[in-house]
This record gives structure tokens, sequence and C-alpha cells, in this order.
């Protein structure tokens, strides 16, 4: 097969949707030594950098998509024109949407939320007009749609009634980085390198409404009257809407109580991880949400809100917080990182769930879906 694959990159801090699409791709390239892939893509020193050379890929730069508007045209005027010229069997798209006009290639779409749909306050408006406009076009021009959790499969069949046989809930997997560590000295540097505090607290994500930073911050508030001597690590880039929550550091904390870092690059990620007491995560919607079952590979306790994939998981891995309540999330926080025997059974249990996301599995799954969706198209 000819396979077509659609990678978008807004900009070079890649996050959940781009791992999650540069993931897949480098273990279909694994596994698949067979078929032919074309990645169409406006980054291809990304591809490049995190995938490296196969004998059965090929990078066609998109250099000139350097805006939402020339996306869009390109995506559904000009995309299924290249699919036919390209010879293309099938056509993947990862980020949410694909044509809506029909090539000789069917289309396989990965949706990971539906949270322009359910809760456009936590888009951006172009965010959330793009995606009310193109999803539910694009889910019904697709062969295949791909999911990656039940609770956005049931979304999705539930905001367009999209029949749940075309829907296939794949997990995707966690990357290897995050389940070995042998070199102390690598740990180390990290830690000088983003000026890590002995024990902290960590949240990993972007600066945005939906993750409900604030009212961390304001639990954080809380626990230090506790005395814990702990610290609060805020990783990720400033996105829309960040000001509240650098403002409210500034006014409400001393320096050396908050450290925030700004993007952490991919290959330092595990060591941040490996540093901190615990993960925390507090936010009102997730699609899928990496880091918590990251987290889980590095043997880091997580305290988290009960969104994306972590409705799926044994609640045994993880400590329950109420995204609403500081105070409840500041007593979690406390009862996790002051009692040892928890946050081992907690761990064990993590690692046990952890499994169940593997890179492999979900690439062998998402070949077979291809090939379905020839078949069904032929």
């Amino acid at each position: 097969m000819r396979i077509g694959f659609n990678f978008y990159c807004a900009d070079d801090y890649i996050s959940g949707v781009e791992y999650y699409s540069l993931g897949l791709l480098r273990s279909l390239l694994d596994i698949d030594r067979q078929n032919l892939y074309i990645v169409f893509t406006n980054k291809p020193e990304i591809i490049t950098f995190h995938i490296g050379p196969h004998n059965n890929l090929i990078i066609k730069g998109c250099g000139f998509l350097k805006t939402r508007f020339s996306r869009i045209i390109w995506e559904h005027l000009r995309l299924p024109g290249i699919a036919r010229k390209e010879k293309l069997d099938i056509l993947h798209c990862p980020h949410y949407i694909c044509p809506v006009f029909r090539s000789s290639a069917p289309y396989v779409v990965t949706v990971h939320d539906t949270i322009a749909i359910d809760n456009p306050k936590f888009c951006k408006k172009t965010n959330a007009a793009y995606y009310n406009i193109f999803m539910k076009p694009a889910v019904s021009t697709a062969v295949k749609i791909i999911t990656v959790s039940n609770f956005t499969s049931g979304r999705l069949c539930e905001n367009f009634g999209v029949n749940s046989s075309k829907v296939n809930v794949i997990y995707p997997g966690i990357d290897e980085i995050f389940n070995t560590f042998q070199n102390t000295e690598r740990l180390k540097d990290v830690q000088i390198k983003y000026n890590l505090p002995e024990k902290f607290i960590l949240y990993c994500g972007n600066i945005e409404p939906k993750k409900n930073i604030l009212n961390l911050l304001r639990a954080f508030k809380l626990l230090k009257l506790k005395n814990t001597k702990c610290r609060l690590v805020i990783t990720g880039k400033r996105t829309w809407k960040s000001r509240k929550v650098w403002n409210y550091i500034q006014s409400d904390f001393y320096n050396e109580e908050i450290v925030t870092t700004g993007y952490i690059e991919r290959q330092d990620l595990p060591w941040v991880y490996k540093s901190a007491a615990c993960l925390v995560s507090t936010s009102y919607y997730e699609g899928f949400g990496f880091s918590p079952l990251e987290a889980f590979a590095c043997r880091v306790p997580v305290a988290a809100t009960c969104t994306g994939i972590l409705k799926e998981i044994n609640k045994q891995a993880y400590t329950l917080l109420e995204p609403q309540s500081p105070i409840q999330i500041s007593e979690a926080i406390y009862k996790l990182i002051s009692d040892d025997r928890r946050k081992e059974e907690q761990i064990k249990s993590a690692l046990s769930e952890v499994k169940r996301f593997n890179w492999a599995d979900c690439a062998a799954k998402t070949l077979s879906l291809y090939e379905q969706a020839v078949e069904t198209n032929g």
C-alpha cells in the first residue's frame, strides 16, 4: 500500500497530538517494511529528528503552510487531488480533521477529543469555530475513525450521530524513554538545567484554561501551611489566557516557592518526572492526557482529576482530585506525599495499568484498520 500521513504542527513546541502522530508513525515503520509511507508535513525537520531515515518513508515538505487559512485551503481543496496524484491507497489524518471532499483514497482520521463541541469555552474562539465547522463533515467523509479513548468515542457518536461500527478505539503507547533510568549523571544534569528544587510537586502541560492551574496554585498555597517544604514546578509553554496564572504567581508567592521551567525537551522529560515527589493534574478536560501515564511509567505517584484516559484506568493507580476544590486538592496531595506505603501501592497499580499502552500494539491495530479501510472502499 501507498499510505499517506498528514502531519501538521503549529510550532516547534510539540505536545500530545503531535507525540501521538510521531509515536504511531515511528511504530508503523518499525513493524511494517512492506508498505510505503508518504508524509505530508509543514515541519519536515521534526519528522527527520524524531523518526529518522527509513527505506519506506518519503517526506513531502509543505513549508508554505504558515497560517490557519493556508492549512484549510490546502487540506480541503488541494490534498484530495494530491492523494490522487500520489496514487495513495489510503490517507491518514491524525489531527482531528480530514478533507471534507472525497478522493480516490479512503480517509482514516484520528479524533482525540470533542472539547470544541462539548466545552468551547476551553478553546480559542478561532479553534472552536474551526472544529465546529469541519469536524462533522470530516468524520462523515472518513471511512474509518480512530479515537484514543472510549470516552471520546462515545462523545463523537453522541455529538455527530456517527455509526459506532465506524469508530475504533485504539490506545496510543507510552514512549520507551519513560521506562529506562540508568544514567544518574543525566539526572543531575537535567536537575541543574531546569533549576529543579530538591523536593517538589510537578505540573506538566501547556499553560491554558482547561488545565485549571489557578486552582492548583490555590491548593499549593494551602499546602504551604502544612510546612511540607515542597515547592511547585510548573512546566510547559504559555498559550492563550495564561496571563492570570502568571499574575497570580507573581502576586501571591515568593520566587523560590514556584519554579517555572518553560517547555521541557522530550529527552529531558523522564528525568524531570523522576525527580518529582508526585505529578499533579487538575485539568477540567482532557482528550487523552499523556502526562499521568508517563509518570506511571517513571514510577512517580500521580494525583489527578478523572478526565481523559484516566476515566478508563483503575482508580487505585492514582489519587483522585476534585477540580473545583482547592481544599480537597491540597489535602489529597498532602496525604499522597506524606504516606510512603500509599505511594508504593499506587505505583504498583499504575505500573500494571501502563502496560496496556503499547506503541507496537497501537501500530498493529492501526495497520489492520488501514487494510480494512481499503477493502471497504474497494
